[in-house]
């Protein structure tokens, strides 16, 4: 339970990095991660190595990067 709960804290520290790079530096942020986390078993989105993304994880990976990119395009 501690390694879970050490994990949970380096990620969400992770994610905060990512979001203050994004605002320093005007870009998009599209949070992959965020959304693999409350994916109901993560699991799923990875392929058999642990590793990289199943072909479930690399579409919702796509469609997250996607969505962002075009709600930006629809504000300008």
């Amino acid at each position: 339970k501690l390694f879970l709960e050490f994990c949970s804290l380096k990620a969400s520290q992770l994610a905060e990095a990512y979001r203050k790079a994004a605002l320093d530096n005007r870009a998009l942020l599209a949070d992959v991660g965020g959304r693999f986390y409350r994916w109901p078993d993560p699991r799923e989105l990875y392929a058999a190595d642990g590793v990289h993304p199943s072909e479930l994880g690399s579409r919702m990976a796509a469609e997250t990067i996607a969505d962002v990119i075009r709600h930006h395009k629809e504000a300008e």
